[in-house]
């Protein structure tokens, strides 16, 4: 259990920290940025998302790719569930740490 539930959650909530504050290092300050900010990571969180159940698939894996495609992919969203609101926490704390623009 440990295993096979508790590090994929707590990889997906790290992800969902440590994305949008890679991407902020990247982008200018500003309310505009700090959206696209969040549209960037929850794109770069899907597709990661959706490797790590690639990769949790093991051998199993070209013949769900083969059979259904799209799979990996449902599998991704539906675990925004976890790193959404995790992403949505650490997209509002970087306003903290501008210098340049305000809130």
């Amino acid at each position: 259990m440990l295993v096979t539930v508790i590090l994929p959650l707590v990889l997906l909530g790290g992800l969902g920290w440590a994305v949008p504050w890679a991407v902020s290092r990247v982008l200018p300050e500003g309310a505009g940025w700090l959206v696209a900010n969040g549209a960037i990571s929850a794109v770069v969180l899907l597709v990661l998302a959706g490797g790590l159940f690639a990769l949790a698939y093991g051998p199993a894996r070209a013949a769900v790719w083969a059979e259904a495609p799209w799979y990996f992919a449902l599998l991704a969203a539906r675990s925004a569930l976890v790193w959404a609101p995790v992403m949505v926490l650490s997209l509002a704390n970087r306003p903290r740490h501008w210098t340049r623009a305000t809130w």
